[in-house]
């Protein structure tokens, strides 16, 4: 084999190597990722709220962990005009499926995107899960009269730019271990709230219900004595 055809099976590796996004990991990135890993009910009950039902929850982590795309719901609000010149305005929930931009992860980054998700909603920067996951879309007018729409931010989509977890709650204001070790806090106080409330129950109703006492019999009446006779007056003595 000549020194070109060795060269070109490595030339071809590196071309492969350059189109694969490389995923930068943040010096301690792997400790958090290690703190923030819980099992999958833990997941699916800590992001209820926020996913808007415990199955919506669970599928949304499922689907995360497995990098396939995912629905989030939606209150769409709309508005009509009656007849009579009145409008209605109704709210209902959609589901709306979402593209996944990112691949796999593991249930510590699962915990970590849905963390800084929720941050993000909390704070009023991102109006809804949707975009805290894939980001705010922008539409702007130019001054020819066309439009131009422009996505920034959104947790995944940074992730599958490249940037490390780390990185990423620091572009969003957030430090990434407080986040992770309030959720872990909160949970652990929750759960301990729990335990205590199910003790005091079983103490409760394991107490042996208090016998009622046993009221004392009427005490008898007072037997009255009968009256002494009278003792008979002794005879005088006879003179001496």
């Amino acid at each position: 084999m000549t020194t070109s055809m060795k060269l070109l099976p490595l030339a071809l590796a590196a071309a492969l190597f350059t189109m694969t996004p490389v995923l930068a990991q943040d010096a301690g990135d792997d400790a958090i990722v290690a703190e923030a890993t819980v099992p999958k009910a833990k997941l699916v009950d800590r992001y209820t709220d926020l996913a808007g039902s415990p199955e919506a929850a669970a599928d949304l982590v499922s689907d995360l962990r497995s990098g396939g795309d995912f629905v989030v719901l939606e209150e769409v609000t709309t508005t009509t005009t009656n007849p009579d010149g009145t409008t209605t305005t109704t709210t209902s929930t959609v589901e709306r499926t979402i593209v996944n931009p990112n691949g796999p992860m593991g249930w510590g980054e699962v915990n970590i995107t849905l963390s800084l998700a929720q941050a993000l909603v909390d704070a009023g920067t991102a109006p809804d899960l949707q975009s805290a996951l894939t980001g705010v879309t922008t539409t702007t007018t130019n001054p020819d009269g066309t439009t131009t729409t422009t996505t920034s931010g959104g947790v995944l989509a940074m992730r599958a730019d490249g940037m490390g977890w780390g990185a990423i709650a620091k572009e969003m204001g957030f430090k990434l271990g407080s986040l992770i070790s309030a959720g872990n806090r909160n949970e652990a106080a929750a759960a301990a709230k729990a335990e205590r409330a199910t003790g005091k129950a079983e103490r409760v109703t394991g107490k042996p219900e208090r016998v009622a006492k046993v009221e004392r019999p009427e005490r008898p009446a007072k037997i009255d004595r009968p009256e002494r006779p009278e003792r008979p007056a002794k005879p005088e003595r006879a003179g001496r």
